[in-house]
């Protein structure tokens, strides 16, 4: 389902900064394992600190990221994350929301401004703290629940697209793995960005999704083969990580960039580390350039993303709206490996 901003409920300019109460509903993961281990906590609200603003929580959104950092897969990142268990409490990283009190330090956000961004944790909460310098301003006219569905999915494709794989006007571009949360903005985000031809490798079920966000070809990968059907490309964007370096050098044009976002998680320790590692290495011999990164949040960039959603160029494509009791629905839906678009969390909703 794609969700335009004026169709979806709670837009900002509806909302005003209040009190802020002294607890708050929050989800929260006290260890490491499948969706089981979250509950519903009332706890104490954040105060903010320098450099920090307090956010109450309009919308955010579930990503990989959310099942990753719950399941503590793959075990590496638990040396970062917490070796016994989570040291983040709460868990989220998609933020929208009204600003409700500044820490010291921070210029440029009042009381009151309806903003949007990535946070380190916290974000399935009613009200959590964030660091000003990875939010930005919410333009006039962008509903919370388009932004709070957007920063890191939306960060990912645009990082991935335009950052390294320097996609230029007239690209032709294919992206496996595009009917999830990172894969639907990418189609859109390739559009803008002035692609000659996007195809998306997706399910059947969801070809017509694709189409409707902007893809010139659908390889519904169920039926067909995308490495048979062939084609040329200046930019491949892969989500999924399920082709050999071998298979995919005859879908790469002269000089493309191929951008790895994830791969395969059967290596329990490492996860996807040692196939980009080899996908990296076997692809020097090709006439094209390997590139792996982490998204991170950036004003510039979340900036772009605010203009295009303001123009309309950008309509996260919202699968369903959530209260907080279904934040264990959507990252269960994730851990799956199935869904089409994003699941949005709004703390006000009531229980489904």
């Amino acid at each position: 389902m794609i969700v335009p901003p004026e169709e979806t409920p709670g837009s900002h300019a509806d909302h005003n900064a209040g009190s802020v109460p002294a607890t708050m509903k929050a989800v929260t993961a006290r260890q490491y394992g499948d969706v089981n281990v979250l509950a519903i906590e009332s706890l104490p609200t954040p105060t903010v600190a320098a450099g920090r603003l307090l956010v109450r929580v309009m919308a955010s959104s579930a990503n990989a990221l959310d099942w990753h950092l719950l399941s503590g897969t793959p075990l590496f990142v638990r040396l970062v994350m917490g070796l016994r268990a989570p040291k983040r409490l709460i868990p989220g990283a998609d933020v929208a929301g009204i600003v409700e009190a500044v820490g010291d330090g921070v210029a440029g956000f009042s009381v009151g401004d309806a903003i949007f961004g990535e946070s380190a944790g916290g974000a399935f909460a009613e009200y959590a703290t964030i660091s000003a310098a990875i939010v930005v301003k919410l333009p006039s006219g962008v509903d919370f629940v388009a932004a709070g569905a957007t920063p890191v999915a939306g960060l990912t494709a645009l990082q991935g697209l335009r950052t390294h794989g320097a996609l230029k006007s007239g690209d032709r571009v294919l992206i496996n793995g595009a009917a999830g949360g990172v894969g639907t903005f990418a189609i859109q985000i390739a559009r803008a960005l002035g692609a000659a031809e996007i195809t998306a490798v997706c399910s059947g079920a969801n070809a017509d999704q694709a189409r409707a966000l902007g893809a010139t070809r659908v390889v519904d990968y169920e039926s067909e083969d995308y490495i048979a059907v062939g084609g040329q490309y200046d930019v491949v964007l892969d989500m999924m990580g399920n082709r050999t370096a071998a298979e995919i050098r005859g879908l790469l044009a002269p000089g493309a960039r191929f951008v790895a976002v994830s791969g395969p998680m059967t290596n329990r320790w490492l996860g996807p580390v040692l196939h980009l590692f080899r996908m990296g290495v076997a692809l020097r011999r090709a006439d094209a350039s390997f590139h792996q990164f982490t998204a991170s949040a950036t004003a510039d960039d979340l900036n772009f993303l605010g203009e295009l959603l303001a123009s309309g160029a950008l309509i996260p494509a919202v699968e369903r709206i959530v209260g907080l009791d279904g934040v264990a629905g959507a990252i269960d839906q994730i851990a799956s490996g199935h869904g089409a678009g994003k699941v949005v969390v709004v703390p006000s909703n009531p229980a489904e």
